[in-house]
């Protein structure tokens, strides 16, 4: 535990927050496999060899079938998502003006209950399994803004996007966890018994995570002098609930295109993490006809690859920032565009593919890839206004609205195509995810920026730090390929210098 003497607290909020995103985004994945599990529907018998013995416990008292049509299942994870929406924004202002590391703990705590009794339903009632994925959805909304919330008082700016990165590590390889573990325990223990061991999980983390996480330093009794001194140094601990704080800018917020330029970013993001969370193993089992068994081990190995890319990403992007080789602006579209670009054209790839082989290293090489995306628009509410980062977060977060809409695309998509039209419908869905991810990458290159707003700042900074104040009035987003006249690229680099401070040696103690 982070309480010995001598290990950085930091550390051990990144660490436990890691945990946490782990365990309940690996909630919507383990649900998502059970169901695809339990849905009365017959294993086609391939001509190749299979990866993994078909399910033991298919016809025992531990297994359950029922008669649902594939395509509704689509509506219990557009159910979620819909409520998730809701409480996206509420989430981030709740983080903002009171005890984030409360709303996010008690968010948790309540969605893993919810979980624990989902088995019941699913086996004597339809409608309160819908019932209790709305409440989920409503639930867990509160909990990533929220989390963003603590890990933005504790990243300092020499450390911000890899202290981001290594937190949301758990967001990425929760899929691959979750897959491989639902996989295995469907096919070979029960198919109700993951959903007891995650949700189990869920409400022993929340309870660390109330009673042993703080808000922020300042409020850390056991916090060190050398790592209270980075914090004064990078001038960047987040105080709550002072009276700047709560005077939340909304007429700024909703006004500024970076701002948009994130809500986009998530949009397209949540597009995707659906089809590829909620889609991909419906449409292993109905194109491929493969056993629980060998959906979670195929779909998990991309994530894999994309946690790698995370935190490779991570590291990259903040060299090129301290080093000043691009502008912070420039380093968080470079790795979208790289980083979705090649999702994209991997998604479209996969629509015209008919060997299951190949669609898998399709999936293994865009979705590896994406993870080069989060050090552009998920840390990037951290640089345009560290103060509001819960509010910018709650706000992108809205993008789950492409959650949604992927989800009910999927359920008329395939509820209208008769057997013989699976594979057809599937590849409609393949290629209009693809050209909406496209759209994405070139509104965030156009409209995204890292530059910390006008509206971000406290009166005190903003009248004391000229420098800053010269860096925010530049407008990088009209400088990609030329720079303002009469404006010298040592300006540039002295705010970026100013921005991420020192080298950091946090891969050094991890």
């Amino acid at each position: 535990m982070a309480y010995f003497v001598g290990c950085p607290k930091r550390y051990f909020v990144v660490s436990i927050g890691s945990i946490g995103l782990l365990v309940f985004i690996g909630f919507r994945t383990c649900f998502v496999l059970v169901m695809v599990h339990v849905t009365n529907d017959t294993y086609t018998e391939r001509d190749d060899k299979s990866l993994f013995h078909n399910c033991t416990i298919t016809g025992t008292s531990r297994d359950l079938q029922l008669n649902i049509e594939p395509s509704h299942l689509f509506l219990l994870h557009t159910v979620f998502y819909c409520g998730n929406l809701v409480t996206q924004i509420p989430g981030g202002i709740l983080a903002t003006r009171y005890s984030p590391k409360w709303v996010c703990g008690l968010s948790i705590v309540l969605t893993s209950v919810l979980f624990l009794v989902l088995p019941t339903a699913i086996q004597f009632s339809l409608p309160a399994v819908y019932v209790i994925r709305v409440l989920q959805g409503l639930a867990e909304g509160c909990s990533v803004p929220a989390l963003n919330g603590v890990i933005s008082a504790w990243a300092p700016k020499s450390q911000r996007s890899r202290m981001i990165t290594i937190a949301y590590t758990g967001t990425y390889i929760s899929p691959a966890v979750a897959l491989i573990t639902t996989g295995a325990c469907a096919c070979y223990v029960s198919w109700n018994s993951i959903i007891y061991i995650y949700g189990g999980c869920g409400v022993a983390w929340s309870i660390v995570w109330m009673f042993c996480i703080h808000d922020n330093p300042k409020h850390h009794p056991r916090l060190g002098e050398r790592e209270r001194e980075l914090f004064n140094t990078d001038n960047v601990v987040i105080y709550r609930h002072d009276a700047e704080t709560k005077i939340i800018p909304w007429r700024d917020i909703l006004t500024s295109f970076p701002v948009y330029a994130i809500i986009v970013g998530s949009f397209c993001r949540s597009w995707i993490v659906s089809m590829l969370i909620t889609q991909q193993p419906q449409y292993f089992e109905e194109v491929f006809h493969m056993t629980t068994a060998e959906i979670g081990f195929l779909s998990a190995v991309p994530y894999v690859l994309m946690t790698a890319m995370v935190i490779i990403g991570g590291v990259v992007v903040d060299n090129l920032i301290r080093r000043k080789v691009c502008s912070t602006s420039v380093a968080r579209k470079l790795a979208e565009t790289l980083g979705f670009g090649v999702e994209a054209v991997c998604v479209m790839a996969i629509a015209f593919t008919e060997d299951w082989k190949v669609a898998f290293v399709l999936l293994c090489v865009g979705v590896g890839f994406s993870g080069l995306a989060i050090s552009g628009f998920q840390v990037n509410p951290l640089d345009l206004a560290p103060k509001f980062a819960s509010v910018i977060t709650g706000l992108s977060r809205t993008g789950v609205l492409g959650a949604i809409l992927s989800t009910l695309t999927a359920y008329f998509a395939r509820n209208l195509a008769s057997d013989a039209d699976v594979p057809m419908a599937w590849k409609r869905l393949f290629i209009v995810a693809a050209f909406i991810h496209f759209a994405g990458v070139v509104f965030y290159a156009v409209f995204a920026s890292g530059k910390r707003q006008p509206w971000s700042w406290s009166t005190s900074v903003a009248t004391t730090n000229p420098i800053t104040r010269q860096y925010d009035i530049y407008n990088e987003t009209t400088s990609l390929l030329r720079r303002p006249k009469n404006h010298r690229r040592h300006n540039v680099l002295v705010s970026d210098t100013d921005e991420y401070g020192s080298t950091s040696r946090f891969l050094n103690t991890i």
